[in-house]
């Protein structure tokens, strides 16, 4: 028998990995000397420990090594060619990882350029911006918020994509391509209305809740600016549902123009942080409509 220390320079290894093995069941020792608690093993068991490290080495978990260890040399070999085959295609997949990263990733930057590019040049239209009547210093400071508002939604864009797919409607990804074509069709129904600001918890933004209340509401009109600011004050600390039914041709059909409604809110009442929500839709009689819920 060989004392651990002798043992371990036979097997090239030091004591802590054979006190290792034998704490995890792998190789117990020979004998332990029940007065001093000293490990003892046999010069066979060296034939083991390079069983156990090459299994180890070939990425074989304990209880695979543990399954393994009984069987004779034909059994390891044959387990060896098969983690050769699951190493084979892992590296596979790997490579088409590889070979595919790139092109999404230029992909997906030239959405987002296209997408900042097209947000920024409907925020900017001065039609929608004279919708709301707005004075000089309102404007700047409502100007300010639509920028800050975009940067939000594109940041939720990019890092929680899947969130912001459910909560426009949209079931399959990529989501870029699918805000691009939602964006870019011009279709004002409640599915393609982009950045309804919800607070956590809040349903999607094409539902309202069945138990919101309705606080406000204005039909016949041609433009915002005749009844905005008649509206209740939005610091209630509830969510807040602004829905429109529009005619086609009405500047809020535009798929900037919730972004400004909600900028316009967020500037007088400091609203945002309560939850707000912005859908519009075609109204089937030819006629302007607002209603206004609250949770």
């Amino acid at each position: 028998m060989i004392t651990i220390q002798g043992f371990a320079k036979l097997c090239g290894c030091n004591t802590q990995t054979l006190r290792y093995y034998d704490r995890i069941g792998l190789m117990k020792p020979a004998k332990v000397d029940e007065w001093t608690g000293y490990r003892y093993y046999e010069e066979e068991q060296a034939l083991l420990f390079v069983k156990i490290k090459n299994l180890q080495q070939a990425d074989f978990s304990i209880e695979e090594i543990k399954a393994l260890l009984p069987g004779d040399d034909d059994l390891l070999i044959a387990a060896l060619e098969r983690k050769i085959e699951e190493q084979k295609q892992k590296l596979e997949r790997i490579r088409e990882i590889q070979r595919s990263y790139l092109k999404e990733v230029m992909d997906m930057q030239n959405m987002v350029t296209m997408l900042t590019d097209f947000v920024k040049e409907r925020a900017s239209d001065p039609v929608l911006w004279k919708e709301f009547g707005l004075d000089s210093k309102e404007e700047a400071e409502t100007r300010a918020k639509v920028h800050e508002t975009i940067a939000n939604w594109l940041s939720q864009c990019r890092d929680a994509s899947d969130e912001i797919a459910q909560q426009m409607g949209i079931q399959d990804l990529p989501i870029m391509k699918e805000v691009m074509d939602t964006l870019t069709s011009g279709n004002p129904d409640g599915k393609s209305l982009l950045f309804a600001m919800e607070k956590e918890g809040g349903g999607s933004g094409n539902d309202l809740p069945p138990d919101a209340q309705k606080v406000y509401e204005c039909s016949g009109w041609e433009h915002v600016s005749e009844w905005i600011n008649d509206i209740p004050d939005l610091n209630t600390g509830k969510q807040t549902y602004f829905q429109f039914r529009v005619r086609k041709d009405s500047p809020v059909s535009d798929p900037g123009f919730p972004t400004m409604m909600l900028a316009v809110m967020d500037a007088r009442y400091n609203a945002v942080q309560n939850g707000m929500n912005c859908t519009i839709s075609l109204s089937d009689d030819g006629l302007n409509h607002f209603t206004m819920f609250q949770k």
